[in-house]
């Protein structure tokens, strides 16, 4: 393959491999509107897919839209010194590294994938932060903790009501962090739907959110959203136990 290096990145081919997709392209313009549609949207999604594996290449193994969007910010304005917070889904690890360093806040992040646990560990070695391999459907925390954060985890799971309760009960969390996809991110969303095709940004969730079936979702848990923030094509939603903030009131905080 090295031997074919030098050939694949000449100019030339360059040049014919654009002119071959830029005929293609052409060529399936010129098919009815919605058959047209449907071949370059497709070929949008396979482009898209390649870029996203190519933006975590990009910042040796960590997505660079952590960085570019600076989410993170989010959750970190959040929390609070000395907290407990458990990080659902906690991936690689990323957002569990800037809660304990950035916001002095002990960690527990927990996750189903030992793969990318093992990345976790190996990259984020700070006091405070804990990793565990978990289903956090069925895992039993051994004491309280005062946020629990969810970052791009609920739209994955089914069900998502049930997973939202039991975290509630469970933790004893007096505020939950939440981040997921929204549904009304582009005009594309509700075309690529008409025309049958794929519409989530990743073919692995369940659902992707209005804000009134999100809202929706955590009354049915017995949360209340307190707060949200939409931008970069994601709701951010503060959540309380519900009544918690007129509890607050009455007692003077």
């Amino acid at each position: 393959m090295r031997m074919l290096d030098p050939i694949l990145q000449s100019r030339p081919l360059q040049k014919l491999v654009f002119v071959v997709v830029q005929a293609w392209v052409s060529g399936a313009s010129r098919l009815p509107p919605a058959e047209a549609l449907r071949r370059l949207l497709r070929l949008e999604a396979e482009l898209l897919e390649r870029i996203d594996w190519l933006a975590i290449e990009l910042d040796g193994g960590i997505h660079a839209k952590h960085r570019l969007i600076r989410y993170h910010d989010f959750f970190v304005g959040n929390v609070h010194a000395g907290e407990r917070i458990l990080d659902i889904g906690c991936g690689k690890g990323e957002l569990a590294h800037d809660l304990a360093t950035r916001g002095g806040a002990r960690v527990t992040g927990i996750d189903f994938n030992p793969t990318v646990l093992e990345f976790a560990r190996s990259r984020f070695r700070v006091d405070g932060l804990t990793f565990v391999q978990a289903d956090a459907l069925t895992w039993e925390p051994d004491h309280d903790y005062d946020v629990v954060v969810l970052s791009n985890v609920l739209e994955h799971i089914a069900p998502r009501v049930d997973l939202l309760r039991r975290l509630s009960e469970k933790t004893g969390a007096s505020r939950v962090l939440i981040r997921v996809p929204s549904r009304e991110r582009d005009w594309l969303v509700p075309l690529r739907e008409e025309l049958g095709l794929a519409h989530f940004s990743d073919p692995t969730h369940e659902t992707e959110y209005t804000v009134e079936q999100l809202r929706r979702e955590l009354a049915d848990a017995g949360l209340e959203m307190v707060e949200l923030e939409q931008r970069w094509g994601e709701l951010w939603t503060v959540a309380e136990p519900a009544g918690a903030s007129e509890a607050g009131v009455i007692l003077g905080r």
